[in-house]
């Protein structure tokens, strides 16, 4: 097994694209430290990998499946990863070692594709808003009656909050 190498150079290298914006992508073997951040978080399957990662970018950065599943098998292979079948999906984990690994890549500051750009100036919105959708997922999908419906009551009267911030124009709004 490897014991180190620089991520954060690949992390750092993207392709722009056709027209001089849009998604970006990371180098090869970047994969690696980005799996490892978000599965420290919570298992999740390789399509829900994909949709956080385009959540978290504002949409400027989403893996294919082609890239997704490939690294999730290495980390498999290598130990840092594990997974299980869950309702007809593949639902992985960390496994110590690859918490390990994962809480050196944060205490080295590796920097992950959506903190690299401040997406036009909106980057704390967005990020914010990615951490928002998280939860909301889990509790739609895993949350009783009880949960759901007050998880919908905190999400229209956020909805509401952001129509009046709007409403009330540019500067500060009134609290």
């Amino acid at each position: 097994m490897r014991r180190h190498h620089d991520f954060h150079e690949e992390l750092h290298s993207h392709r722009r694209g056709p027209h001089g914006h849009g998604r970006r992508r990371a180098r090869r073997g970047a994969m690696v430290p980005i799996i490892l951040d978000l599965l420290a978080e919570r298992p999740m399957h390789g399509y829900e990998l994909i949709t956080e990662l385009d959540t978290r970018s504002g949409g400027r950065w989403k893996p294919s499946p082609g890239s997704i599943y490939p690294a999730l098998g290495k980390l498999e292979a290598r130990g840092l990863v594990t997974s299980i079948e869950e309702d007809g999906k593949r639902q992985y984990s960390l496994t110590e070692e690859g918490k390990a690994v994962a809480a050196n890549f944060a205490k080295h500051g590796v920097t992950l594709p959506w903190e690299e750009h401040d997406l036009g100036g909106h980057g704390e919105l967005r990020r914010a808003l990615a951490e928002l959708v998280g939860p909301a997922r889990q509790i739609g999908r895993f949350g009783n009656e009880a949960q759901t419906s007050a998880a919908t009551k905190v999400v229209k009267d956020a909805t509401a909050q952001l129509y009046k911030i709007l409403a009330d124009g540019p500067g500060e709004p009134e609290s």
